[in-house]
C-alpha cells in the first residue's frame, strides 16, 4: 500500500499539534502541510481515503478530538473542517 514519507508526515504532525493547541490562529501553515502532503500523496498513488485516515490518526494522536472547536467560539467543528480542507487541497 501506497503511503507518505515521514516527512510529510511529520510535517502534517507539527502543524496538526499547533493548530489543535491553538498555538497560532493562522492556517496557511496547516494550508501549506495539507496541500504538500495532497500533491505528494497523488504522486505517490496514495487514494484521497486513505490520505484521509492518515490524516485523521494524525489529528486524534495529536490530541485533537471530533468537537474541538475554534478558539473563537464559533462552534465550528476543526476535525470537520480538516477533512474539507484535505479533500479540496487533494483534488486541486
Amino acid at each position: 500500500m501506497a503511503s507518505l514519507s515521514p516527512e510529510a508526515v511529520a510535517r502534517l504532525r507539527e502543524t496538526l499539534e499547533h493548530w489543535v493547541h491553538g498555538k497560532g490562529s493562522d492556517g496557511s501553515a496547516l494550508g501549506g502541510a495539507l496541500r504538500a502532503a495532497a500533491i505528494e500523496a497523488r504522486e505517490r498513488g496514495v487514494r484521497a481515503e486513505e490520505l484521509l485516515v492518515a490524516l485523521k490518526a494524525t489529528w486524534f494522536d495529536v490530541g485533537g478530538t471530533a468537537n474541538t472547536p475554534h478558539s473563537s467560539g464559533t462552534g465550528h467543528r476543526r476535525l470537520d473542517e480538516l477533512v474539507t480542507a484535505c479533500i479540496k487541497a487533494y483534488y486541486e
